[in-house]
């Protein structure tokens, strides 16, 4: 099984992504081999076994919408095959240039009905914070940017399965070639 973020962090370097040392960069480079022989085995298996912790609805994809702020967001958020109390996904702003609309990548844990993810709008750096707790079927809670000078409230409203699996807004792909 893969490290968690935090426990990434700690090895590669924190939140800081400063310049790596010889060792750390041979450190990350030995738990990234690590982590892909994890992963290959984990997708032979049937499925991974359910652990305690998360709640079921966020054990599957899932498309969300609402508002960060004053904003219109579209959040796709799926549990990570490695770790099924932590979730991966995107989002992106509707109608706006943050991030030249390209897709803003998010990452997190899941501890009962709390949700803690960061998200990097280049892939790289960590740019912002969303914690928040799950009401049935809507997420709710508090977005901060990475420095703490912004800090927005956030609703979303889960939505059904026929529109999970559709995109409204086309976007870009954030991941640099």
């Amino acid at each position: 099984m893969c490290l968690s973020l935090p426990q990434m962090r700690m090895i590669c370097g924190a939140r800081q992504y400063s310049p790596m040392s010889k060792v750390q960069l041979k450190i990350c480079g030995i738990v990234a081999v690590m982590c892909l022989a994890s992963s290959s085995a984990v997708y032979a298996q049937a499925a991974p076994p359910a652990k305690s912790g998360g709640v079921a609805i966020l054990k599957q994809l899932h498309q969300w919408r609402g508002k960060l702020g004053d904003d219109v967001v579209q959040m796709r958020l799926q549990p990570k095959v490695e770790d099924i109390d932590s979730v991966e996904g995107d989002y992106l702003v509707i109608g706006s240039s943050r991030n030249k609309g390209n897709k803003i990548l998010l990452a997190g844990e899941v501890t009962g009905d709390v949700l803690s993810m960061e998200e990097s709008e280049d892939g790289i750096d960590v740019s912002g914070q969303w914690d928040g707790k799950l009401e049935g079927k809507i997420l709710r809670g508090k977005w901060q940017s990475d420095d703490g000078k912004v800090v927005k409230d956030f609703v979303l409203e889960m939505m059904p399965a026929a529109d999970s699996s559709a995109t409204v807004v086309p976007a870009k792909s954030s991941k640099k070639r």
